[in-house]
């Protein structure tokens, strides 16, 4: 049996899409469903149903995907065995980060553990909070780094870095002219821009509004967008007020379009790794780790 074939089985059976592993592996749609046709012939059965446009395994394409999962983790395992006797630290690791993280928080983390380590190869997926959990839960991704709480048990959640969330307004604003922080009941009154369900910025905020005795009901959400780039523009046009992180208005800050306002009581919330409890751990994820730790620690 060839390796590749059951590598691409197994990259469609973890995303049950035959779109999505082949955009994964860097293959043509088609050529992802002739390897699969292929170790269908050689077992001689049916690993996908393929109904109503859905993917689902076969009760053989569980038990193969399952042997697969266990066959690719001893592969982990052996490599990395090899590697700790040589020395060598390269690989492969694929990263999944909340838009935040992502776009602000991310790049010069991972420009310096490049520089630190040029022969492990790092992919970057990026989606909500909601959508990287996911990702981490189906191993789609190898590690995850997320800005809202996770409850998921079999996940391992570790804090890195505590992120401060403040008012923003247009330096023309009525609270920009306010004195000191402002309270939740402050915000209440105006048109408020917020991001998307899923978004870990999202549930943070609805979660202190609710502590604070505001329900979403009496807010007056205005506009909900789905990146911090497209709220910022849109408060600095003057479509409404938001929350957002402070790691995320330094430019504007400066340039002075910006205005931000700090919240009594005050909220922050945490960024934190996520990744399979049972997942084998690889030599290149241990350095990342350490790596992004050490980073977090010099970059409060």
């Amino acid at each position: 049996m060839s390796d590749r074939r059951l590598k691409v089985f197994h990259a469609v059976a973890k995303q049950l899409s035959f779109t999505k592993a082949a955009e994964s592996l860097h293959m043509t749609q088609p050529a992802v469903t002739f390897q699969v046709r292929q170790l269908e012939e050689y077992f001689n059965t049916r690993l996908f149903d393929r109904t109503h446009n859905k993917v689902n395994l076969t009760p053989a394409g569980q038990k193969v995907y399952e042997f697969a999962d266990r066959i690719f983790d001893l592969y982990d395992e052996m490599e990395n065995s090899v590697r700790e006797l040589t020395g060598e630290i390269s690989g492969a690791l694929t990263i999944g980060a909340s838009t935040t993280i992502a776009e602000y928080m991310l790049p010069t983390l991972l420009g310096q553990f490049k520089a630190s380590f040029p022969d492990i190869n790092i992919r970057l997926k990026v989606s909500n909070t909601e959508g990287i959990v996911s990702m981490v839960e189906h191993n789609v991704i190898d590690l995850g780094v997320v800005e809202a709480t996770v409850s998921n048990k079999n996940l391992i959640v570790e804090v890195c870095h505590d992120d401060q969330l403040v008012v923003v307004t247009p330096p023309s604003h009525e609270l920009a002219k306010k004195k000191g922080p402002v309270k939740p009941k402050d915000i209440k009154p105006f048109p408020f821009i917020c991001r998307e369900e899923g978004s870990g910025t999202r549930e943070v905020i609805t979660e202190y509004f609710k502590e604070n005795g505001i329900t979403p009901g009496e807010m007056d959400f205005c506009l909900e967008l789905g990146s911090p780039e497209a709220l910022k523009g849109a408060v600095e046009a003057g479509m409404g007020i938001s929350i957002l992180s402070r790691s995320t208005i330094a430019k504007e800050l400066k340039l002075g379009t910006l205005v931000e306002i700090q919240l009594d009581p005050p909220l922050s919330r945490p960024f934190s790794f996520v990744r399979q409890r049972q997942k084998f751990r690889v030599r290149v994820m241990e350095e990342l780790l350490d790596f992004a730790k050490a980073y977090c620690q010099s970059n409060p």
